[in-house]
């Protein structure tokens, strides 16, 4: 069930993790039925449903269902307030899941159903081979590393100091 929510929530997602999210339950043999095939055979055939896209503003996606069930998976502070902007609480062990996963470099997704806090999905980020030894040399010719990034900041700490960044913001 977990599985179906995360790939339905991440039907409006064009980003590299909503993306991700399909290939992978995709991978494992789950097919949506509003999912054919590759990533671009998209068959919204939920006659009636609402396909919710993702956003930087919002920072969730999800889907809202004909018969009424609402599917939404998004960052942290996001779906923070949309479950308790609904009269839920939302789940203590969540906010220290989602802790751990960015603690560790990961990047947390939580998932609701009807406003309800379902779960988490932990993406990680790959580094690229020899990226540190390239921001030594550059560091070396006087140029001084930033990384720009929408991730919350215990993610970007993480990654800058694996990846060997100076600076982060």
């Amino acid at each position: 069930h977990f599985i179906e929510c995360a790939v339905e929530s991440s039907l409006g997602d064009e980003t590299p993790e909503g993306k991700s999210i399909i290939e992978l339950a995709s991978s494992k043999g789950y097919k949506h039925p509003a999912y054919i095939g590759s990533r671009s055979d998209f068959n919204f055939g939920l006659p009636g449903a609402k396909v919710i896209r993702f956003t930087a503003e919002t920072r969730t996606s999800g889907i809202e269902m004909p018969d009424g069930r609402k599917v939404h998976k998004g960052a942290y502070d996001s779906m923070k307030k949309l479950t308790e902007k609904s009269g839920h609480t939302f789940p203590s062990e969540t906010k220290l899941k989602v802790e751990e996963i960015s603690s560790n470099g990961g990047t947390p997704l939580v998932v609701s159903e009807n406003e309800k806090v379902i779960g988490v999905i932990e993406l990680q980020d790959i580094i690229k081979p020899g990226i540190t030894e390239r921001f030594e040399r550059l560091r070396r010719m006087g140029v001084k590393t930033v990384m720009v990034t929408g991730d919350n900041p215990l993610t970007a700490k993480f990654i800058a100091e694996k990846a060997g960044v100076d600076d982060f913001i």
